[in-house]
């Protein structure tokens, strides 16, 4: 059997305790195919919202000085959902998903 179709094979992550086998753990630590792509688009789409987010404030700060107090509520309120859109990405990532038993 050839041994590429063996590593294409992806087996769940599992909460293994301390007393799991070295090369569990090892495996149940390194990343899937594909996993590290994933992590760093995320990470660049937040890095992006950030400065998006920032520039919006500044936008809207410049407005308040300038004068235009009247329609400028809509901006720090675009900031504030990609606030909480983070928020809510950062609680859905936290969660840990366990195999069913």
């Amino acid at each position: 059997m050839d041994d590429r179709f063996d590593k294409s094979i992806v087996e769940p992550r599992l909460y293994l305790g301390p007393e799991a086998q070295r090369s569990d753990q090892e495996q149940n630590v390194t990343p899937t195919q594909g996993q590290l792509a994933i992590v760093l688009a995320t990470l660049l789409i937040g890095i992006m919202l950030l400065g998006i987010q920032l520039w919006i404030l500044t936008v809207a700060l410049d407005l308040y000085l300038g004068g235009s107090s009247q329609d400028i509520w809509a901006l720090p309120l675009i900031s504030f959902l990609i606030f909480a859109g983070g928020l809510f990405s950062l609680r859905m990532l936290g969660k840990t998903r366990y195999p069913k038993r």
